[in-house]
């Protein structure tokens, strides 16, 4: 009689190679956008405009510059880096001959993928709903999560994603030494990262080695300020210069515009900010009726809301029909042709610009410029 021979269950089949690859190449793409994401960032803060600064709608820099730019200590692309990195390593694992286990990694792909791609329609949301612009790498790097996430699906179609899962999660638990040194370096290098990473997002102005002060008499000195109220950095600008000129009377800002938009400025070949012009226009006319200060404050406050300036005027208390003559005025469009001419010769390039003593600085006023202040 032939002995039958006991049959355990079938092994599970190994993730195909095919969607373990393109979960590498999704992870790279998603690492490289990342650290240029985290490089945009600073940048931002830093008052450098980036290339994707495109409109008032698709701005990378007035996504950077938002609140939720930043999470737990980090920002956002930081932990991006961290994901992308862990998955490209887990991709690559899953690429070697030899493995620990047949599914292996496709279970903590699929985790890991899941919650990108999770977070990355909620960053989507926020976008939308909340900050009012897009920014075209924040976009792509989406996409890149969306892919890692199909791919890390397609690689556990074998056995499913809860068993492939469980399944690594059991070759972890076989190497626990391993595991939990992975687990501490991991911790270790979060904590560090959030510990030591700069706060640029949250430092102000401060004063630096001052130049030489003006002599006695020479009245104070002046600083030229060209801006855009579209500018998300112009906006961080304004109430950075406004907080650090408070306490310096003997410091004279001159506003000037140099709006953004080839409605009225023909130094630009695209639109950046298509309602630029409108609202310098705005602007000079609340200054005819001498309610300059005022404006200047709601245009800059008034970037994510959008409200149309005649419903600023009126929330101002601004002669409605004498604000409406100035708009249409040719002599408002001279003011703001003379602004960009000046703005020519002084070597504007970006918003906003300072010009001290003849020299142009972009993104802050420059400290180090100004005289100490007058004792």
């Amino acid at each position: 009689m032939a002995a039958r021979i006991a049959k355990g269950p079938p092994a599970a089949p190994a993730p195909a190679r095919g969607p373990l690859q393109v979960a590498l190449a999704a992870a790279l793409v998603g690492l490289v956008l990342s650290g240029m994401l985290v490089r945009l960032h600073g940048q931002a803060h830093a008052g450098i405009a980036s290339f994707c600064d495109l409109s008032e709608t698709v701005s990378c820099d007035k996504v950077a510059l938002s609140r939720f730019s930043v999470a737990l200590g980090l920002p956002v692309a930081a932990w991006g880096v961290l994901g992308y990195g862990l998955s490209a390593a887990l991709s690559a694992a899953g690429l070697r001959r030899r493995r620990p286990s047949p599914t292996w990694p496709s279970g903590l792909l699929f985790a890991i993928g899941g919650t990108a791609a999770a977070a990355s329609v909620a960053l989507a949301l926020v976008s939308k709903f909340a900050i009012g612009a897009w920014c075209l790498l924040c976009t792509a790097s989406w996409g890149a999560s969306l892919l890692l996430f199909a791919a890390a699906w397609r690689a556990c179609r074998g056995p499913g994603p809860a068993a492939a899962l469980r399944a690594d999660l059991a070759t972890l638990r076989a190497a626990p030494g391993r595991t939990a040194a992975l687990l501490l370096a991991c911790l270790a290098a979060m904590a560090l990262a959030a510990a030591a990473w700069p706060r640029y997002w949250k430092a102000k102005p401060a004063a630096v080695r001052a130049a030489p002060a003006a002599a006695p008499g020479s009245g104070p000195a002046e600083v030229v300020e060209y801006s855009d109220y579209q500018c998300p950095m112009c906006a961080r600008a304004h109430d950075e210069t406004k907080a650090f000129l408070a306490g310096r009377p003997d410091v004279k800002l001159v506003k000037r515009h140099f709006p953004l938009d080839p409605t009225c400025n023909p130094l630009v070949k695209r639109v950046i900010h298509e309602s630029a012009c409108a609202l310098a226009r705005a602007a000079i006319c609340a200054e005819a009726q001498g309610r300059f200060a005022e404006m200047d404050d709601a245009l800059f406050a008034n970037q994510e809301r959008g409200e149309p300036p005649e419903a600023i005027a009126a929330r101002l208390g601004l002669d409605a029909v004498r604000f409406r003559a100035c708009l249409a005025s040719p002599e408002t469009d001279r003011r703001i042709a003379a602004d960009i001419a000046a703005a020519a010769r002084d070597g504007v390039r970006a918003t906003p610009t300072f010009v001290v003593g003849g020299a142009a600085v972009a993104g802050r006023l420059p400290a180090e410029l100004l005289p100490p202040p007058r004792r």
